[in-house]
């Protein structure tokens, strides 16, 4: 497979309102990751809230710039193009939110959402509606709906509405935030299974961010764990789920309810606290706070993701 998506020590920085004159405080919402999507491939990225997946996808997709590294695109680094040429490649590269809500025109019909990217586009109008006829068919989305405005539509219609619009100039690569988190089961499925057709089909390359394992583990095929920004364990998802090596990626997968004895097991890792605010992050490991193999070394000195045995797995942990 070829490389579609690379990114290159990303960091994402915000300056702290608090901030003074005397005393700059920031915050950093990305720190130092590194990944690469290939053509045809799927990513996943997972971790609680607040840990900067959604701004790593952002940034992904153009749509946040990075405060340092970069995002290459089929041998393009984004941040470096012209303003026109980087409007080319927003069909190229798209997002699917979680809110779509927020995504939506509250003054436009369904027609008119889902005509306008082809309108930017300046293709014919008779493609267009060939087209929208196919993307309705896709999301499961009838054309009576053709006529109404998004507030007159169910949350799960407008999540397929924004996947709908996601999908209609055939990108090369998506980033897909909870794109199912609104949507009741029997249309969850039919979604990942369209997301899964075109990634064999087309080659899409596409990067799955969630808090639903289950679902990851279910269309990627590596997963990055992510924690204040970065990443402390990576590898081919169905290792990194079946045997977990750090300690946050074991909490997280020993928070899922199974009914599997072995699984539940992982659980028993004691990890303590909540989710640190990220304008006051620790030294050394920024888990250790909350971790109980905790040592002197993790408190003084910050790990970086080490190969863990013969396949692809890193890890960044002092005590692998």
């Amino acid at each position: 497979m070829s490389c579609l998506i690379e990114a290159n020590q990303l960091s994402k920085v915000f300056k702290d309102k608090e901030s003074t004159v005397f005393k700059k405080k920031e915050i950093i919402a990305v720190d130092n990751v590194s990944l690469t999507i290939n053509r045809g491939e799927s990513v996943g990225i997972v971790g609680e809230s607040g840990c900067g997946k959604s701004m790593l996808g952002k940034m992904l997709v153009g749509l946040t710039l990075p405060t340092k590294g970069s995002v290459n695109y089929d041998g393009k680094i984004i941040s470096r193009l012209p303003f026109n040429e980087i409007k080319k490649l927003r069909s190229k590269l798209q997002p699917i939110f979680q809110d779509a809500d927020s995504t939506l025109n509250p003054k436009l019909t369904v027609k008119k959402l889902l005509e306008e990217p082809f309108v930017i586009n300046k293709i014919s109008k008779g493609d267009a509606n060939q087209r929208i006829d196919e993307l309705l068919s896709y999301v499961n989305l009838g054309k009576e709906l053709y006529g109404r405005y998004p507030h007159e539509i169910s949350g799960g219609q407008r999540q397929r509405l924004g996947l709908a619009r996601a999908l209609s100039l055939n990108p090369d690569f998506i980033v897909a935030d909870e794109p199912a988190a609104s949507l009741d089961s029997s249309v969850q499925a039919q979604i990942l299974q369209l997301l899964n057709r075109m990634k064999l089909n087309s080659g899409l390359g596409l990067v799955y961010v969630s808090h639903n394992l289950k679902i990851v583990s279910m269309m990627t095929e590596k997963v990055n764990v992510m924690y204040l920004g970065s990443f402390v364990e990576t590898g081919d998802t169905k290792d990194v789920f079946e045997n977990p090596m750090h300690p946050y990626t074991k909490m997280l997968i020993g928070s899922v309810l199974t009914i599997d004895g072995d699984k539940r097991k992982l659980g028993k890792a004691k990890v303590f606290g909540e989710p640190p605010d990220p304008k006051n992050r620790a030294s050394g490991c920024t888990f250790h706070p909350r971790c109980d193999c905790c040592s002197q070394i993790c408190k003084e000195e910050r790990p970086i993701l080490k190969k863990v045995g013969n396949k692809n797995r890193f890890v960044a942990c002092h005590n692998m």
